[in-house]
């Protein structure tokens, strides 16, 4: 926790309430600043208000002194541009500096409009002041490492968030995932899974990801990496919320 690597809770972590309506993203934010946390990643999906909140939560995530990031289901190569620039204009307007996309399903090589069409979001987000930190999806397509590989060779303006889980239920090797996308890397969502692929994430120290070994490449990164939780909360949100913080306080 260090403006270096910055720690983020999700609203992931609290779904089930602010799907019931006994949350508002407003309380997370408050909830984010009690827990000593650096932010919160907020996403659309969650948030059924965002349209007419957004300058409130920025408002909100200022008084606090927090750091607020923006994450969507949206897809690079989707043809829903209307979608895609809403929620890029969505993170700005939060004052975000990155924006998680998933890859989806990625043109062929020689599909050049293909292609394109994904610059053409890159670049409208990089007008906007908006990095897009593209991730690894936990199913496909989009989930491996040679297919954000891909991505990010085509279109250099793009970024890449890290999940460190999605890339373990691929069969993949973290820390070398770590290592083969290096400074490309501007936010990793962090979790823990257990052998089970099947069971959904958990908090840090539950399951059986090297995570010594992950954090140990990913800290070994020159650049300012934000760090998010991404693990469903279920009836102890702040219990697990606590433990993962205690996990990174005690890597030093």
């Amino acid at each position: 926790m260090s403006a270096e690597r910055p720690v983020l809770i999700s609203v992931m972590q609290f779904e089930d309430a602010l799907k019931s309506g006994a949350l508002t993203v407003f309380d997370v934010i408050d909830v984010a600043s009690q827990t000593g946390a650096d932010g919160v990643e907020l996403r659309r999906e969650l948030w059924p208000g965002w349209q007419s909140e957004l300058n409130a939560a920025r408002r909100r995530g200022e008084e606090k002194g927090l750091l607020i990031t923006y994450a969507t289901f949206a897809t690079l190569f989707d043809t829903d541009t209307a979608t895609q620039r809403g929620d890029i204009d969505a993170a700005a307007a939060l004052g975000s500096p990155i924006i998680r996309f998933f890859p989806g399903q990625h043109p062929a090589p020689g599909d050049d409009a293909g292609w394109a069409a994904g610059q053409a979001i890159a670049d409208y987000a990089a007008q906007k002041g908006v990095v897009i930190a593209l991730e690894n999806y936990a199913r496909t397509p989009g989930g491996t490492l040679a297919e954000i590989q891909s991505c990010l060779a085509r279109i250099p303006a793009l970024m890449t968030n890290f999940d460190m889980g999605n890339y373990s239920l691929h069969g993949q090797d973290v820390p070398a995932a770590v290592a083969a996308l290096a400074g490309r890397i501007v936010s990793s969502h962090l979790k823990d899974q257990t052998g089970n692929p099947a069971d959904a994430p958990t908090f840090l120290g539950a399951g059986l990801l090297p995570l010594d070994a992950i954090f140990a490449s990913l800290d070994s990164l020159p650049q300012r990496v934000i760090y998010c939780f991404e693990f469903r909360g279920g009836e102890d949100a702040l219990g697990r919320i606590e433990q993962s913080l205690a996990y990174l306080r005690a890597r030093g």
